[in-house]
Order: C-alpha cells, then structure tokens, then sequence
C-alpha cells in the first residue's frame, strides 16, 4: 500500500473521509465539525453536507442522538472537542451506550464512535487540560483506545467505524502536529492489542498517547543504554493487554510506566499492580510510575512545565533503574510548551 508523510490531524481526517466514503450509514455529529475541528474535519461539510452534523450547545441532546440513531442502525461518530464538556453526557455514554450490548444479552448493538480531545495545550489550565484515561478506562462496555501517532490514528479509527459496539478514541491535542508515514489507504489496526514500538533486554517501559511520544524522545538522551529498554505503546486502555506486558516484563525484570495525568488511580498504577500480582517473582526492582502530581494543571507556563513528564524525567527513571548517571538537560521554552511538529521514523 503506499504511503506518505502527513500530520496526525490529517490522518484522523483521512480515515474519517475514506470511511464515510466506503459506508454511507456513516456521518460525524458535533460542535464545530462544520468549521473543522482543528484540521480532522475540515472539507467534510462541503463533501458531505447530510452527513455532517452541527446542533446547538448540547452535549447531552447530540450524544443521546447519535446513540439512539447506532441503536436503530446507523454509524456515528461523535467529537467532543474537550473531554470535560463530554462528561455532560456522561448518562448518554456510561449508562446507555456502554450497557447496551450487555442487557440484551449480547445481541444489541451500538456502533458509535466517541471521538473526545484530551490533554495539554498551552495556557488551557486546570478545567480544560485533563484527560480522565482511567475514567473512561474503567467503564465495561467501552472499548478505549489512546493513538501515539498519526499512523496509529488513522488505523484506530478505521477499526472503531467498523466495530459493532462502542469505541472511545480519546485524543491527545498535544499531538495533532506530529507527522509519520501513513498508508493512503484504508487499513485497520487491533482495538485490543499493545504494540512493541522498540525490543529491548533490561527495562519495560509502557506508556500511550503523548507519554508514549515523550518516551519516544526520551530514549534519545540514553546513549548506550537505549538498547536496554523495551518499549511498548499499550494502544488500548480497555481492555488492557496484559499478555504482551506481562512477557516483557518477565523477559526484562523491570518496568516503567509513564502516564500524562495524575498518577493516582491511574492506568500506570493499574499495570503495575497486575505486574506484581502476574510476575513478582521476576522483578529485578521496583517498578516505577512516571505520572503529574496530584494537584490541577497549572495555566502558568512557568509551573506547568513542573506539571508534565519531560523526555529528560523519563530518561533519568530509566537511568536511575539501570544504575546510571542522569541527565541535567535543560530544555527549552519551545519543546516545553508548543506542540510538536516533529516526524516519526
């Protein structure tokens, strides 16, 4: 299949396109898609005016919407463009979509995608920089998925279009500029399985979504060492895939995890203590959760940058687990606090 180099937006837009395009029963509902929604939906409007949806200011009457109409047969995806205006239909998606399958005993359907922008962005501050992973994450019936990458992105969302039951992509914004190369066409990546981004032999390290992009560059700072680690992009944050975890860190004895929000109930701390049940006996040390504290997200560029885990955090985790000197880096103002616009090999 060729392929090409292109942002992360775009590749969410593509597959939003080629999926409305191969399925007419699909169409997007949300506030602000019309006008884009910061690049993954721009030009739909004009291409596909029935089947672009814009209500007025009701997250709770859009959402309960979109879920009766997967209910009665049709494919919609849903954009919160902030995570926290999603939990106004909070009934809408724990309650109905999420349960539907499982009271009528495995035969009711609910094919509905819940597309809800998480994370950082410079001067949101503490109401619209969180990500609430585990929330969501701790929701039978939802299949969550978090994608790293515009390669993973576009697969991702393929795949939960095509799934018969409900999909949450939570996506992070920080990541809308990063490029890779990307399939033209359409193809579908596992809703359900970890990906192992680097093989290693001394250390696991797990993240998703922009921790696993900050771990990315954090193996640039290890030198040698960068060898040691094995890194795995967990993809899915429900279910979890504990099988792929579980065998690294039984091959590696050692195990990082890394998590962009509050490290308490977190994703991070949910793996490391499947880890200690599954693989106790295997562990060379203490496993150790990369997370932010456990305070609201500062709007000061100036404290937020004590706030979110840095390529140098991570690296020095590493290093610290290995027995190695650290790193003093200082970085700068720009990879601090703009989003990233780098590309991926």
């Amino acid at each position: 299949m060729n392929s090409r180099i292109i942002k992360c937006s775009d590749a969410i837009l593509e597959a939003t396109d080629q999926t409305m395009a191969d399925d007419t029963s699909v169409y997007i509902i949300g506030l602000g898609v019309p006008q884009g929604a910061a690049g993954t939906t721009s030009g739909l409007k004009e291409k596909y005016p029935a089947r672009v949806l814009e209500t007025p200011t009701s997250e709770a009457a859009l959402t309960g919407l979109a879920v009766g109409s997967a209910i009665s047969g049709l494919h919609p995806i849903v954009h919160h463009d902030r995570v926290e205006f999603s939990l106004l239909a909070a009934d809408q998606i724990f309650t109905q979509a999420a349960k539907w399958n499982y009271m009528f005993g495995g035969g009711g359907h609910v094919p509905i995608i819940f597309r809800i922008v998480v994370g950082r962005q410079w001067g949101n501050g503490p109401q619209h920089s969180q990500a609430l992973y585990s929330l969501f994450g701790s929701v039978p019936g939802l299949k969550v998925v978090v994608p790293s990458s515009p390669r993973m992105a576009k697969g991702l969302l393929i795949a939960a279009v095509r799934d018969k039951n409900p999909v949450v992509m939570l996506e992070s914004r920080w990541l809308y500029g990063i490029k890779e190369n990307v399939p033209v066409g359409l193809y579908e990546t596992l809703l359900n399985k970890a990906h192992i981004v680097k093989k290693g032999t001394d250390i696991t390290v797990v993240g998703y979504g922009d921790g696993l992009f900050t771990a990315r560059r954090a193996l640039e700072l290890l030198g040698k060492n960068e060898s040691k680690v094995e890194l795995i992009d967990l993809v899915s944050i429900n279910p979890i895939d504990y099988k792929t975890i579980h065998a690294s860190v039984k091959k590696t004895g050692r195990l990082i995890t890394v998590d962009t929000t509050n490290g308490a109930f977190s994703v991070g701390s949910e793996i490391i203590a499947s880890v200690k049940k599954d693989s106790f006996l295997k562990l060379k040390d203490s496993p150790v959760a990369v997370s932010c504290p456990a305070v609201p997200c500062p709007t000061s560029p100036a404290l937020s940058q004590f706030w979110y885990p840095t390529k140098v955090d991570i690296a020095n985790a590493m290093l610290k687990m290995l027995g190695k000197p650290t790193v003093g880096l200082k970085l700068s103002f720009e990879e601090l606090h703009l989003p990233p616009t780098l590309t991926l090999e």
